[in-house]
């Protein structure tokens, strides 16, 4: 399928599309989260109503990262990279310029689809154009410049907002993506010609259907209630599309994807550990600001800033790293990742806000370690230890263990704490008092201390790879 580039300048130029993909799609991950509030003033609605504009973007990030990856290689790569810059612009003007909600809404659906082809192409343009040595340190830098969009989106969000208006969080889109449409144009390599096969809708279709009935179930759980007859008839749904997407995929002789690599139980493991990383890193993101807030006592100006401490450690650190993997191994990384995230989950397990902030510095600069460690050389992990020829099964699932661990670790930090703090009914963050937050706070982290020694067994049971793994049949013919 592929063609490695060799000059080291195009090498890094391809990085550099790459990486402007996927900064995009963090940006917008957490930008539009600030301005929900005046988006709501200004169309009049109410606040679970104008949270749909976060929730069809996630639906169709969840939903369509496989698909498109399966799109891609096909010999579409170049195709569904760029196709991706250009929906996701466009889908980002027509947000800005929104008349009416019901607008704003169907632009979202388009932004989210092209931030979809973006997130299912980029990591997939490394693993296919770039040497198995540059392999760490590339997906270090798509992780690290995700991780930083997601970061720095609330604070530029804010920042428009505050001296321009909320559509400018959508508007500031347009002049990047009319930046990196024409030079990933000239950086990405053609596509190769490959024989045409026959696409497995009925597969595309189940598979949509799970990811986007479980991804809402799993957001509106903790406003909802486990026991709300939409949460219940959603989960049905879902098991329903699981089901059928698992039975298609076993019969189909051309399946949307090769679900059997699931029975090469290395790359199981080191899948499930990645996918409870960002599941547990993304439930702390969730808390965090609420801590800094209601306990330290920060305003949000001061909350932002050491909210930044995380993301700017790993800006400086993760591509080192990454490319030091390359060169000794991903596996001593990925048990110092581990190791690092049981030490942040121990010291929030125990902080209070009387302890003052060495022990948050001490927090915050440890997560900074933790997704410098993991970003890249447990992210090729997963593509390392894939079966021969589905390393874009494992490129697709990596990216949509990052997507759907985010979704998973907010839904799921957000209903343990509602549980516990909610023993007279559902009360909001700024009517709790102090010692009910702390208690939430802490069997919240409590959940992410177990997961976190889950990662390190799933990470240390699986050894080097040394030599390519059996290939696994896609059919139940084969």
């Amino acid at each position: 399928m592929s063609r490695i580039i060799t000059d080291p300048l195009y090498q890094k130029l391809l990085l550099i599309a790459a990486t402007i993909g996927m900064l995009l799609d963090g940006l917008d991950g957490s930008i539009v989260n600030v301005v929900l509030p005046q988006i709501s003033e200004s169309f009049g609605t109410d606040t679970g109503t104008v949270s749909w504009v976060v929730i069809t973007y996630l639906l169709m990030m969840a939903g369509l990262i496989l698909v498109f990856g399966k799109v891609a290689e096909r010999g579409l790569l170049r195709k569904i990279f760029l196709g991706g810059l250009l929906i996701f612009t466009l889908g980002s003007a027509v947000c800005g310029l929104s008349p009416d909600f019901g607008i704003l809404l169907v632009s979202r659906i388009f932004q989210g689809i092209g931030a979809a082809m973006i997130a299912a192409s980029a990591p997939l343009l490394c693993v296919t154009y770039l040497p198995k040595t540059m392999l760490g340190m590339a997906l270090g830098a798509m992780t690290m410049a995700s991780s930083i969009g997601f970061a720095a989106g609330p604070a530029i969000g804010g920042f428009l907002t505050h001296y321009l208006s909320w559509h400018w969080v959508f508007l500031i889109n347009i002049p990047i993506g009319l930046l990196a449409l024409p030079f990933a144009l000239h950086v990405i390599p053609e596509d190769n010609t490959r024989k045409k096969q026959p696409f497995d809708l009925f597969g595309a279709v189940a598979l949509f259907g799970m990811m986007g009935f479980g991804v809402y179930t799993l957001e509106r759980i903790p406003h909802l209630g486990i026991t709300d007859q939409q949460i219940q008839i959603c989960t049905v749904l879902c098991l329903v599309c699981t089901i059928a997407f698992l039975l298609r995929e076993l019969r189909c002789t051309t399946p949307l994807m090769n679900i059997r690599v699931f029975t090469a139980w290395r790359f199981t493991a080191v899948f499930l550990a990645f996918l409870i990383m960002n599941v547990i890193y993304a439930g702390m993101l969730y808390l965090l600001p609420f801590f800094l807030q209601a306990g330290m006592q920060f305003d949000t100006a001061m909350s932002g800033l050491y909210l930044l401490i995380p993301p700017a450690l790993t800006t400086i650190i993760g591509i080192p790293l990454g490319r030091w993997s390359d060169s000794i191994g991903r596996r001593p990384f990925a048990l110092a990742a581990c190791l690092v995230l049981i030490a942040v989950n121990g010291i929030y397990l125990i902080i209070l806000p009387e302890m003052g902030v060495v022990p948050l510095l001490a927090g915050l600069i440890l997560m900074g370690l933790f997704w410098g460690f993991a970003g890249g050389p447990v992210a090729s992990r997963v593509v390392d230890h894939a079966p021969p020829g589905e390393e874009g099964t494992g490129s697709s699932l990596m990216v949509t263990a990052i997507y759907l661990g985010s979704v998973i670790g907010i839904a799921l930090y957000a209903t343990a704490f509602t549980i516990t703090t909610a023993g007279g009914g559902i009360v909001a963050f700024s009517d709790l008092d102090l010692g009910t937050f702390m208690h939430g706070f802490h069997f919240s982290t409590l959940i992410g201390f177990v997961l976190s020694i889950a990662t390190f067994v799933f990470s240390v049971i699986v050894r080097e790879r040394r030599e390519p793994a059996p290939a696994v049949s896609s059919s139940a013919d084969e």
